[in-house]
């Protein structure tokens, strides 16, 4: 990713609405710097590189998220579908139609 550039690709948006905190260091720091910060980091620190378990750790809160985003779509769309049939029984039954 370009940070210098003015404008944002499609893959850019796919990435801001997947986790914006994300996009945003990328855009700002660049992926290389980032990486290379952790490492001083985590050598500063005198930690091992969890980069894995922090990778897993992100993709289960992203994945339990997306689930209850789906699933509040799900009943969404339910109601609207037993709003719509509820309206037309009673529109049906009043003999407007």
């Amino acid at each position: 990713m370009d940070k210098d550039r003015h404008t944002i690709s499609a893959t850019e948006l796919s990435k801001f609405r997947y986790c914006p905190y994300q996009w945003y260091y990328e855009r700002v720091y660049g992926r290389k710097e980032l990486r290379r910060l952790a490492l001083e980091r985590n050598e500063r620190l005198g930690l091992e590189d969890s980069s894995g378990s922090r990778i897993a750790k992100g993709l289960d809160y992203h994945d339990k998220h997306y689930r209850r985003l789906m699933m509040k779509k799900r009943i969404a769309v339910a109601v609207l579908i037993l709003t719509v049939v509820a309206v037309y029984a009673a529109v049906k039954k009043g003999g407007m139609l």
